[in-house]
């Protein structure tokens, strides 16, 4: 009798474990400080998306990968209100062979990239033939994409389907402000969404306000009955759908 009650227990346990609903946390903008390299110090894992040709790029990802974190390539990419959004930004002007040559040189110049993500992007996210090539440089070499959804408008996600890349997109947007009050109040949005829809993902930035809430709240997570996982755990493969939410915020 007490082994079949061990054995229950046992099967409570998995299916438990086995619907835990997921959150992914990527910190943007890493590399222009040297005050970034303290981010790779987060509890858990956090992915981190690494701006190219910044001067503390190359020695973040060698540290976070040291720490058993996934590096992103945060790509530059143009927006909407010709703001230019860095080195290395992809544009609508360029030829498909450029924009792959473009993201070839940027993901070679960090180590250890799993996947991209867009730094602004809001107008080129909206293309379906620069965001083909983009999608076209990241099969070739089995990375992944995850749209940041700085346009509502966004093609990335179908376009990545198209060509068979892996997908995923930002759901909250943590620290547009950075008060407690309001990283808190979307904190609690992204769980809300994981425990609705199963998984969410949150964008945040290496701001001190922003680190010193997540090493405070992350280890929390598996209380809340909540798994913390790295983005590339939360793609879609292109023959699945995915759940949409709307648009929170741009950049």
């Amino acid at each position: 009798m007490k082994l079949f009650h061990v054995i229950i227990a046992l099967a409570l346990l998995t299916c438990s474990s086995a619907q835990a609903a997921k959150i992914a946390i990527v910190i943007d903008d890493i590399g222009n400080h040297r005050s970034h390299l303290d981010a790779a110090l987060l509890p858990g894992k956090v992915s981190f998306a690494v701006l190219p040709y910044t001067p503390y790029a190359r020695s973040f990802a060698l540290r976070a990968h040291h720490q058993q974190k996934q590096i992103l390539l945060h790509m530059p990419m143009e927006a909407v209100d010709n703001i230019w959004s860095g080195p290395g930004e992809i544009t609508s002007t360029m030829s498909a062979q450029q924009i792959k040559l473009q993201l070839t040189d940027a993901l070679e110049s960090i180590p250890y990239v799993a996947g991209v993500n867009n730094h602004m992007g809001s107008k080129l996210t909206q293309l379906p033939v620069p965001m083909h090539a983009v999608m076209e440089a990241l099969s070739s070499r089995q990375l992944f994409f995850l749209d940041s959804r700085t346009s509502e408008f966004s093609v990335a996600e179908d376009t990545a389907k198209s060509v068979g890349v892996k997908s995923s997109r930002r759901h909250v947007f943590l620290d547009n402000e950075t008060d407690k009050a309001y990283l808190a109040q979307q904190f609690k949005t992204l769980l809300r969404h994981a425990r609705k829809h199963g998984s969410a993902v949150g964008i945040g930035h290496p701001y001190p306000e922003t680190l010193d809430f997540l090493k405070q709240h992350l280890p929390q997570l598996e209380e809340q009955g909540i798994e913390l996982v790295f983005a590339s755990e939360l793609t879609v493969a292109p023959n699945r759908s995915m759940s949409l939410l709307p648009v929170t915020s741009a950049k």
